[in-house]
């Protein structure tokens, strides 16, 4: 689908782009870090977006999809969009989005970390990673190996894995848990935040843009992401603020 002509309220062209950029046109495509090649490592205590080093232009983001809160890969942005992809690696080995605090409410005092699930129930096959309340329990424990660059869940035991590719065309891309067998696309590095430069607003708008058409995931991963929340929601409290919190984020940024 190709946008032909943006307009701001005074009728000034914007821009003319094609929503396939989000994929094609990433923001860190100038300088992506081959297969091969040495990657930062993922600090702890500092907020950062999280990329596989096999490919550092797309990274894990937070977003809520058929109000399921979990964790996809969508092309690195900065700015207001980049903020649903800023994670801290805390002390206690929990994956948390940066963010999640800031803007108050019900999360306010716990925020939202990346979660399995597999220490409350049995995951179906196929479950994207989730992002729920921050919690003390071993389904957001996630230990991590700066050589390999796995992050391996301590009540799975299985890898934080990219499936960049197993998602629909333009859209969105899952995330899963596999075992641990230190390929590209379970060995991730830490990015500096990126500031906002003429690429990166096009970048924003495009992902912007993705958004508002929804996040479609295939069916099998869209409905193993529904079991595993309803699995988990009557020994979780998972305030509704869960499904807007992306958007609460963006607008804070902004504000």
């Amino acid at each position: 689908m190709i946008i032909r002509k943006l307009f701001s309220r005074t009728g000034v062209v914007v821009l003319a782009v094609s929503v396939a950029l989000a994929t094609a046109v990433p923001a860190q495509a100038a300088n992506p870090v081959s297969g091969g090649s040495t990657a930062p490592g993922v600090s702890i205590g500092v907020a950062q977006q999280i990329a596989t080093r096999s490919d550092t232009r797309y990274c894990l983001t937070f977003v809520t999809a058929d109000k399921v809160p979990m964790a996809v890969m969508m092309a690195c942005a900065p700015g207001k969009e980049g903020k649903t992809q800023e994670w801290i690696y805390t002390e206690s080995g929990q994956l948390q989005v940066a963010m999640s605090k800031s803007v108050g409410g019900a999360l306010a005092t716990t925020g939202a970390c990346l979660d399995s699930g597999a220490d409350l129930a049995k995951v179906p096959t196929a479950a994207p990673l989730l992002v729920l309340p921050c919690r003390d329990g071993s389904g957001q424990k996630w230990s991590y190996d700066k050589g390999a660059g796995t992050f391996v869940n301590a009540a799975s035991g299985l890898a934080l894995t990219s499936l960049l590719g197993k998602g629909k065309a333009k859209q969105a891309q899952p995330t899963g848990s596999m075992n641990a067998a230190g390929t590209p696309i379970q060995a991730w590095a830490g990015l500096p935040v990126p500031s906002l430069d003429i690429l990166g607003a096009v970048l924003a708008l495009v992902n912007a843009l993705l958004a508002s058409l929804g996040l479609a995931l295939p069916l099998p991963i869209a409905g193993a992401a529904a079991s595993l929340l309803s699995l988990l929601q009557p020994q979780l409290p998972i305030p509704a603020q869960m499904t807007t919190l992306p958007k609460q984020m963006m607008q804070l940024a902004q504000s």
